[in-house]
């Protein structure tokens, strides 16, 4: 069976002024791959990437000739959540620019989440914190065995707050709470048994098996995905309503008011254990 993806075939379209940080790629065939593109960082985003991340789903969501879309990270990891010199900036902002950067966390996930296409993320390395959130809101997650998940903010000292939504809709109550609570590292396999990942390649293998998804995918009628998906997901969770929305973006901004969160991101950047294990 030939490859859904064409490689020697792929024209890019990057945005001029976050060239570095997301490449979005049409490919032949209406597929269409989104990568994470600070391999150096594990792809954690900051502000800049955020705005990249959400112009690019934006653009693939208007996109008539779009079918699928993958969402994968350059280098060894998926993304490693949000940067944390950004979280540390963030924490010593005003209320106004807090506020602003939790709407800006919650309208990226959002931009995701409301892909009318179907989603593939891919998922090689670490899946950690707001890189879970983007996991949670794909249809697909294409795993590699190797690969590692967590919701490890309350480890740091903060909460899994605008990605909650997404989590909740994707694990269920008790499932969540299990890995945000204790920040609970877990391998694909045991993704697999949760629920979050659809598929467990083996090591190297995620390529292949996303191009076996898409050919099955491709076999479906564009319009009858795009209403599937919709109503399935307008059925089975609030998570497209505002007023959640609005709730995650308030527990961000009073959680990056919390003392537990300098403390906690301090004692990352220096290597040391927080107050709470010392």
């Amino acid at each position: 069976m030939p490859s859904a993806i064409n490689r020697t075939d792929v024209r890019y379209f990057m945005y001029h002024d976050h060239m570095q940080l997301v490449i979005d790629t049409r490919l032949p065939g209406g597929v269409r791959r989104i990568t994470l593109n600070r391999p150096e960082a594990k792809n954690a985003f900051d502000a800049e990437m955020m705005q990249a991340i959400s112009q690019s789903f934006r653009n693939a969501a208007k996109d008539p000739e779009t079918r699928v879309v993958v969402l994968s990270g350059a280098g060894s990891h998926f993304c490693a959540g949000g940067d944390i010199e950004w979280m540390k900036e963030t924490l010593a902002a005003s209320q106004m620019l807090k506020r602003e950067r939790a709407q800006a966390v919650s309208d990226m996930l959002g931009s995701v989440h409301a892909l009318p296409q179907p989603l593939v993320a891919e998922v090689k390395g670490a899946a950690m914190g707001g890189g879970f959130g983007l996991v949670c809101c794909a249809d697909f997650v294409v795993a590699d065995s190797r690969a590692k998940f967590a919701l490890s903010e309350t480890r740091l000292g903060i909460v899994p707050a605008a990605i909650s939504p997404y989590v909740v809709a994707a694990l269920g109550v008790r499932r969540a709470n299990r890995l945000a609570l204790a920040g609970t590292l877990i391998d694909a396999q045991e993704a697999k048994e949760l629920g979050l990942a659809t598929h467990v390649a083996a090591p190297g293998g995620t390529a292949e098996a996303v191009d076996s998804l898409l050919h099955e995918l491709l076999c479906s009628a564009t319009g009858a995905q795009r209403l599937t998906k919709a109503l399935f997901r307008q059925m089975a969770s609030p998570v497209s309503d505002e007023s959640n929305a609005a709730l995650a973006v308030e527990a961000l901004v009073n959680a990056w008011n919390q003392q537990e969160a300098i403390a906690g991101l301090d004692a990352f950047l220096n290597k040391a254990a927080p107050p709470w294990r010392a």
